[in-house]
């Protein structure tokens, strides 16, 4: 998004960037050449979206009439038939519980950040000898890797940021474990979110964590090929899932739910997905959550085949399949929990400085807490200044001072995130 100088204090924002809660001020055309009845409105829902990307290349929007509540989205049915009460849904209809329960940060994320990064630690040091033990014998210890990843839970649990900046900050030596471990953060940053109780965002992190052991009893090589697979490679490619399950079956684990969701995390909402080409509420609801957390892991992390891109683009990407790929609702959530620029992301502002997401806010999530870490030319700053993107400019006579051009990649410029945490 840019600000463009006749238009003071606003951003040039494309239709595919508009999210609820914006206010379009200004069109690319006169107002009296489209079909806006008024000039100067909020964005309500995603039919305004779609109107405005059929008549418009961009908008302007004015960021310090942004409406965080009306992007709020409740979640406790989906498709709910005209006379069903929410009491008779089914588990499988229900995304949240009737009484969802609201979590509050026990610690702050500086507090919890030690802690968290010895649980990351104890996690790679366990998965890594699972992986090792299921490469060698086949053998599958569920039990371990409950013991890795709950406390994991449990940090997100005291502190949803902690752990989640510290899982993007990092660096794993191998994707299936590093991915392994990721999985199952955010699947507990969205359980937490949705606020499921306990237990159930336990076991969906556990069931992120184990989805995708299946590849590793595919050959190495066609997991490592930077070449288009061909229609017989795919097939093996997608038969991850069958050999997860199986996995799981063998290895005594009883638990329903964890399998029919390892089992349905790459089925898509609109039928387009595999093994059964399942569409909407027949696909359980940790299937869905699990299909997003997946496909937003493997699009941030770099692969023989692909470059990794930023959370924001790939975030961006989720959203653009809303209600093709994964339900809106859904996707709205893992949004929320997530963030659009998530703590420990290295952005770049219009004035060229170059800084790290240390806070979000939590009226705008596209203007969030920022530490400076370079100058305008790129130079290291002799001290260190936090700017909050919410608090500024808040006369709208005005033009803004700073905003979020883009998301760097990891390790840009030299810099390390976690220093600016850990002191």
């Amino acid at each position: 998004m840019e600000a463009q100088p006749k238009y003071k204090g606003l951003q040039k924002t494309s239709p595919n960037d508009l999210t609820i809660g914006m206010y379009v001020a200004q069109l690319d055309r006169e107002w009296g050449d489209t079909s806006f009845p008024i000039q100067g409105f909020y964005i309500r829902n995603n039919k305004i979206i779609s109107g405005i990307a059929d008549e418009c290349a961009h908008v302007f929007v004015d960021p310090r009439r942004y409406d965080s509540k009306m992007g709020e989205v409740r979640l406790r049915a989906v498709g709910k038939s005209p006379g069903k009460s929410e009491a008779k849904l089914s588990a499988r209809e229900r995304l949240q519980p009737l009484k969802p329960v609201t979590y509050e940060d026990k610690v702050e994320v500086a507090d919890e950040f030690y802690g968290a990064i010895t649980s990351l630690e104890e996690a790679e040091s366990i998965l890594r000898d699972c992986v090792t033990k299921l490469q060698s014998n086949g053998g599958f210890d569920i039990n371990a890797i409950e013991d890795a990843i709950t406390p994991l839970v449990q940090s997100v649990m005291r502190n949803h940021t902690a752990v989640a900046a510290l899982t993007r900050m990092r660096k794993m030596d191998d994707y299936l474990y590093s991915h392994a471990i990721s999985c199952s953060v955010w699947g507990a940053v969205v359980g937490r979110q949705l606020g499921l109780p306990p237990e159930e965002i336990n076991q969906l992190a556990i069931t992120c964590a184990v989805m995708d052991m299946g590849k590793l009893s595919l050959p190495l090589e066609l997991l490592t090929s930077p070449d288009k697979p061909s229609s017989n490679e795919w097939a093996l490619l997608q038969s991850h899932v069958e050999k997860s399950v199986t996995l799981l079956n063998d290895s005594g684990v009883e638990d329903r739910r964890l399998i029919n969701a390892v089992n349905t995390h790459h089925e898509r909402f609109d039928g387009s997905g595999y093994p059964n080409g399942l569409a909407g509420n027949k696909i359980p609801t940790f299937g869905r959550i699990a299909g997003i957390v997946d496909s937003y892991d493997a699009m941030i992390s770099a692969r023989p085949y692909a470059i990794a891109r930023s959370s924001y683009q790939a975030i961006q990407e989720i959203h653009v399949n809303a209600d093709i790929l994964f339900q809106r609702e859904l996707v709205e959530y893992f949004i929320k929990a997530i963030g659009v620029f998530p703590v420990g992301s290295i952005v770049e502002l219009n004035s060229g400085e170059v800084g790290v997401v240390v806070s979000q806010s939590t009226n705008n999530r596209l203007k969030p807490k920022i530490m400076l870490i370079l100058a305008d030319d790129k130079s290291e700053r002799k001290h260190l200044v936090v700017i909050d993107l919410s608090s500024q400019d808040t006369d709208e006579s005005k033009p803004l001072s700073w905003w979020i051009t883009k998301e760097l990649p990891v390790n840009a410029y030299g810099i390390d995130p976690q220093k600016y945490f850990l002191g």
